[in-house]
C-alpha cells in the first residue's frame, strides 16, 4: 500500500514537472517571439559582457549574422573604447540601483561604417539579487542626426541672414519678451539688441506718443488674427530723431494651433516718407492746374455737344460787313466788348469771331448764360466754390472765370445777372480778382470779357435794375448785331447754307430752291432772326417730298408790318408776376403764396420783383 502511494506521488511529481517544463518552453517561445519582433536592435549580455542572444533587427543594424554575435564581448560593436566605457558607466549605475537615461554612442558596422545609436539598458536579476543578464536596446540615430544637422545648418543660415538683414527682424514671445532681435536695430533705433532683450518694453517706450494707441490696438488684434498684418508708425531714436517704420508681422502658431508669438520685420521708411511729402507738395502745386484742365475738358465736351447756328459767319450785306469791320478793329486788344442785339442775331457767333482772331485764341472761349441758371447757382458757376461751401458742395469746383484765365469769357444775357453779383463782376473788371465761395483767399485772373444782351441796359440802369458803374465798364466798345430784316441781301446765302446742311444731314434728295420760296423768305420780317430762318429751313427740308424745296411754314407777315403790337418776354413776365402777386394779396411765401403758384423759390421771386421793380402798394 505504501509502495503504491509512493508510486502515485512520484507520478504526480513527474507530471507536474513535465507541465512546468512545457510551460517554461511556452514562455521561452513567447519571449523569443517578442524578442524577435522588437523593431530596435536588442542583445542579451551575460555577467562576463558576452552576447548570448540577438534579435533580427540587430543583424540588420550591424550587418552581422546571429552566430557572429554569440559569444563575442559587446565591446567589439563600438567604434572606440571611450564610447564603450561611457556606456558601461551607465550600466554600472543600473547595477547600483541608480536609474540612468538613454546614452548615445558611436558604433561600427561589419562593413566598417560608423553610425550613432541611442542605447537603453535593462538588468534582470534573481530574487536574491544575483545577475541573470543585461538587455541592451539599440536605436539607429543616423537619420535623426542628419535631420538635426540639417536643421542646425538651416538655423545657422537663417541666423546669418537675420543678423545681416537691413531691416529690424524679431521674434517676440507671447509674454512680450524677445526670442530674437537682429543687430540692425542699432542702426534704426540707436539701441543695441541686448538692450531690447533685457528690456522688451523698450520698443513700446520709443514709439512716437501720437502713434502709441494705434500700435497697442495693432498688438491686441494680433492675438486674434493670424494673417499677415501691416502698420506704419513713428519711433523716437536714442538721438531724438523721429523715424518712420513700416511694420509687418504675423502670429506664429504650433502644430496644434497654439500661439507661440510674433514674427515681425521693421523697415525704416523715413526717406520714402520724405519723398512722399515732397511729391505731395509738388502735386499740391499742380493740383489747381489739373483741376482746371479737367474742368476745361468737361466744359469743352459740353461745348462739343452744342449745335451752333453756323460754322462761320454767312453774308455780305453792308450791315454785316460793318459789324465785321468793328470786330477786326477790336479783336487784337483786350478791351471789354458789349454785344447788343435781338435774340437769334448771332451774338455768340460774333463773340467767337472776336476770340478766334485775338491773341488769346490758343485757349478756349468760356461761355456762361446768365439767364439759364437760378440766381443761387450763378455765383458758384462764375467764381467757383470750396468743398462744404454749401449743402451740396461735396467737392471743390473751379468757376468759369478761373477756367478763362489767360483766355476769354463770354457772358451771355448779362442783363439777367442778379444785382448782388454785379458788384463781384465789377471787381473782376476793375481789379482782375475775386473770392471763391467758401474761401478767404483772393484769386487773380487775366480774363477778357465779352458780354451780350438783348435788353436795353441803359433803361435798366435808369430803373435801378442794373448797376450804373458796371454799365460804364461794359459799354467800352459796343457792337450791335443787325437783325435779319436789315440783312435782306444775306437771306439767299444763309438759306443756301442751311439747305445744304440739312439735306445732307437728313439725306433728302432735294435739288433746288424755287424762286417763289426764296421770295417768301426775303419778304418775311423774321422776328426770330437767323435762328428762326434756320428752323424754317430745317422744317421745310423735313416736310418736302419732291426734288424742290417747299415751305412747311406760312410766312404771311410782311417786312413792312410793325412788331410793336407784341410784348417782350420781359414785359410778359413782369405782367404775369404782378397779376399773381395781386391774386395772392402780395403774399410771397407760404401756402397759397405767389411763389407757390409760380413754382419759384422765395428768393428767386424776390429777385424778380426787384428786377421788375414790383412793390406792394
Amino acid at each position: 500500500m505504501a509502495e503504491n502511494d509512493n508510486q502515485t506521488v512520484l507520478e504526480n511529481f513527474v507530471s507536474a514537472l513535465k507541465f512546468e517544463v512545457e510551460y517554461l518552453h511556452l514562455e521561452i517561445s513567447q519571449f523569443r517571439q517578442i524578442f524577435a519582433s522588437i523593431s530596435d536592435g536588442v542583445i542579451c549580455i551575460d555577467g562576463e559582457q558576452r552576447i548570448i542572444m540577438v534579435n533580427p533587427a540587430m543583424e540588420n543594424l550591424f550587418g552581422y549574422m546571429e552566430e557572429e554575435f554569440l559569444g563575442q564581448k559587446a565591446e567589439f560593436l563600438y567604434s572606440c573604447s571611450k564610447d564603450y566605457q561611457q556606456l558601461e558607466q551607465a550600466a554600472f549605475k543600473w547595477n547600483t540601483g541608480e536609474k540612468s537615461g538613454a546614452v548615445e554612442a558611436r558604433f561600427r558596422r561589419k562593413d566598417g561604417g560608423i553610425f550613432t545609436a541611442e542605447t537603453n539598458d535593462s538588468i534582470f536579476t534573481h530574487d536574491n539579487g544575483r545577475l541573470i543578464c543585461y538587455i541592451r536596446f539599440f536605436r539607429d540615430m543616423t537619420r535623426q542626426k542628419e535631420l538635426e544637422n540639417c536643421l542646425l545648418r538651416e538655423q545657422c543660415k537663417f541666423r546669418i541672414l537675420a543678423d545681416f538683414a537691413y531691416n529690424l527682424e524679431s521674434w517676440t514671445r507671447p509674454d512680450g519678451s524677445f526670442l530674437y532681435i537682429s543687430p540692425s536695430c542699432h542702426r534704426i533705433t540707436g539701441y543695441h539688441a541686448n538692450e531690447f532683450m533685457e528690456n522688451p518694453s523698450l520698443l513700446k517706450d520709443i514709439i512716437f506718443p501720437e502713434d502709441k494707441e494705434k500700435f497697442a490696438e495693432h498688438l491686441h488684434d494680433g492675438e486674434e488674427k493670424i494673417d499677415l498684418r501691416e502698420l506704419q508708425f513713428r519711433i523716437v531714436r536714442r538721438d531724438g530723431k523721429v523715424r518712420w517704420i513700416a511694420h509687418t508681422c504675423q502670429a506664429v502658431t504650433g502644430d496644434e494651433g497654439e500661439f507661440l508669438g510674433y514674427r515681425s520685420s521693421n523697415q525704416d521708411i523715413t526717406r520714402q516718407k520724405e519723398y512722399e511729402n515732397r511729391l505731395r507738395h509738388t502735386l499740391s502745386e499742380v493740383a489747381s492746374c489739373k483741376v482746371q484742365l479737367e474742368a476745361e475738358s468737361a466744359y469743352l465736351q459740353e461745348e462739343i455737344k452744342l449745335s451752333f447756328n453756323y460754322d462761320n459767319i454767312i453774308g455780305s450785306s453792308n450791315a454785316l460787313q460793318y459789324v465785321l469791320f468793328k470786330i477786326e478793329q477790336i479783336a487784337a486788344t483786350d478791351t471789354t466788348v458789349l454785344l447788343l442785339g435781338e435774340t437769334g442775331t448771332g451774338k455768340e457767333l460774333f463773340a467767337r469771331a472776336i476770340h478766334n482772331t485775338s491773341l488769346r485764341k490758343g485757349r478756349p472761349m468760356i461761355k456762361i448764360n446768365c439767364a439759364a441758371l437760378p440766381a443761387n447757382l450763378i455765383e458758384s458757376e462764375l467764381f467757383g466754390h470750396e468743398k462744404g461751401a454749401f449743402t451740396s458742395a461735396y467737392t471743390r469746383q473751379l468757376g468759369r472765370f478761373e477756367l478763362a484765365d489767360k483766355a476769354t469769357i463770354f457772358l451771355d444775357e448779362i442783363g439777367e445777372l442778379p444785382l448782388e453779383l454785379q458788384a463781384k463782376l465789377l471787381r473782376v473788371l476793375q481789379e482782375g480778382e475775386f473770392v471763391r465761395l467758401g474761401s478767404a483767399r483772393t484769386t487773380k485772373v487775366d480774363v477778357r470779357i465779352i458780354a451780350a444782351t438783348n435788353r436795353d441796359l441803359e433803361d435798366d440802369v435808369n430803373k435801378g435794375l442794373f448797376r450804373r458803374d458796371l454799365w460804364y465798364r461794359l459799354n467800352v466798345f459796343p457792337i450791335t448785331a443787325p437783325p435779319l430784316r436789315d440783312r435782306i441781301d444775306d437771306i439767299p446765302q444763309l438759306t443756301t447754307f442751311f439747305f445744304e446742311r440739312f439735306t445732307k444731314k437728313l439725306k433728302k434728295p432735294i435739288g433746288t430752291i424755287p424762286f417763289n420760296v426764296m421770295q417768301q423768305l426775303k419778304n418775311y420780317s423774321w422776328p426770330g432772326n437767323v435762328r428762326e430762318l434756320e428752323n424754317v429751313i430745317e422744317r421745310a427740308v423735313i416736310s418736302s417730298t419732291g426734288s424742290k424745296l417747299s415751305l412747311a411754314d406760312k410766312l404771311e407777315q410782311s417786312l413792312e408790318k410793325s412788331t410793336t403790337d407784341f410784348l417782350t418776354l420781359e414785359e410778359m413776365e413782369r405782367s404775369y408776376i404782378l397779376k399773381v402777386l395781386e391774386e395772392a394779396d402780395w403774399k410771397v411765401s407760404g401756402k397759397n403764396s405767389a411763389s407757390e403758384i409760380l413754382g419759384l423759390q422765395r428768393s428767386t421771386l424776390r429777385a424778380k420783383m426787384v428786377k421788375h421793380n414790383l412793390r406792394k402798394p
